[in-house]
């Protein structure tokens, strides 16, 4: 009998070890977040003030996300003063699954630019500025646009997440913005090694969200296998014309997807800092190393670019935007891809051009009314 209580005593006694483990690490965590550098573009000339870009930064830190599948999606109801998602995971407003009669739905699709890392609200990220300019417009249908981008995503994720999630939100148009992930992280397989690699599976516990070791050890484990994969990443001609491929085929099958399920695809290549020939502020030119890695991004996306017309033949639209901001002098980028709200304002007022005619048209003729 005093050898059952003896053993009782040391499985108490070190499951109580355990759950004291667990909590001073979970302070630690806490503790660490708390004190966590500054990004370092909050004094970048691209912003009026460093009060905003610090509320910014620190939004940024918060947010959480879910996976799906192959592909991720914002952590639904997150509520920050600069950053909000609706039930769906996606940033922005809330809207219902079922569209009301006489609503059309844009779907802008894309990486951490689309989602609007250093955007000061929710509306002044590219969708938000897409969906003032339709509040605005002479079209008589409801227009709501919905943000679904997602920081880091490239174009397996995206294509997958519109395949196996969006359709049921019964999208008329999905544009694509993107191409600066995949052209970056030259990303060729179905998923880049360090999103699929079986240790990250370990740390995808979002749905604990007041405790935050996951989160930390889960942005440990895929910062160290992202800067390996990206030191990794290959200058080889061959691999970055498949990159390019890649990119071409995925738009392609949702350009076809579209044809046959009523909604209409716009593909646009992202601008990076790499492809314009804007003048560029002190700040700016800091991210422009001159580097062959720069000149092996810039040749990606400028196939992606070469791509376009061939596109065209299944897609609604595309355009090659890699240099929108070449006549803009003043400060836009704060690193090598983003943007603030200023840079979103000038991409949303060209894919506002690009997409209105074909809206125009299915409000016209009451296509998906």
């Amino acid at each position: 009998m005093s050898v059952q209580v003896s053993y009782k005593k040391q499985f108490v006694l070190g499951f109580l070890l355990i759950i004291i483990l667990i909590g001073v690490i979970e302070i630690s965590v806490r503790v660490y977040e708390a004190t966590l550098p500054e990004c370092t573009w909050i004094n970048s000339d691209v912003f009026e003030n460093n009060q905003t870009s610090k509320k910014i930064c620190q939004d940024l830190k918060k947010i959480q996300y879910q996976y799906l599948g192959n592909y991720l999606l914002l952590e639904p109801k997150q509520d920050d003063l600069t950053f909000t998602t609706s039930s769906h995971g996606f940033r922005g407003p809330e809207f219902e699954i079922e569209k009301e009669p006489g609503t059309y739905r844009i779907f802008i699709v894309g990486g951490s630019a689309v989602m609007g890392v250093g955007a000061s609200s929710d509306e002044a990220t590219i969708a938000g500025f897409l969906q003032k300019s339709y509040d605005e417009s002479d079209l008589n249908g409801k227009i709501e646009v919905i943000n679904a981008g997602v920081s880091g995503a490239v174009v397996f994720e995206e294509t997958d997440m519109i395949k196996e999630y969006l359709l049921q939100f019964e999208p008329d148009v999905i544009i694509g913005y993107d191409g600066g992930n995949d052209a970056r992280t030259r990303s060729f397989d179905e998923l880049p090694y360090f999103k699929n690699n079986q240790l990250f599976g370990i740390f995808k516990m979002s749905d604990l969200t007041i405790y935050r070791t996951p989160f930390v050890l889960n942005d440990f484990l895929n910062d160290f296998l992202s800067r390996s994969y990206h030191q990794a990443a290959d200058d080889n001609s061959e691999i970055n014309v498949m990159v390019a491929e890649n990119w071409k085929n995925r738009w392609l099958d949702i350009c076809k997807l579209g044809n046959e399920n009523s909604f209409s695809t716009i593909v646009a290549v992202q601008p990076t800092l790499v492809t314009s020939s804007k003048h560029l502020s002190n700040d700016e030119s800091k991210y422009v190393k001159g580097t062959s890695w720069e000149s092996t991004t810039r040749n990606i996306l400028e196939t992606m670019g070469d791509f376009l017309p061939e596109m065209n033949k299944s897609c609604a639209q595309t355009a090659d935007l890699t240099n929108v901001f070449d006549s803009y002098s003043e400060p836009l980028y704060f690193d090598d891809i983003h943007v603030t709200d200023k840079g979103n304002k000038i991409v949303a007022e060209r894919l506002f051009e690009i997409s209105y005619p074909i809206l125009k048209n299915k409000i016209k003729h009451g296509i998906n009314e």
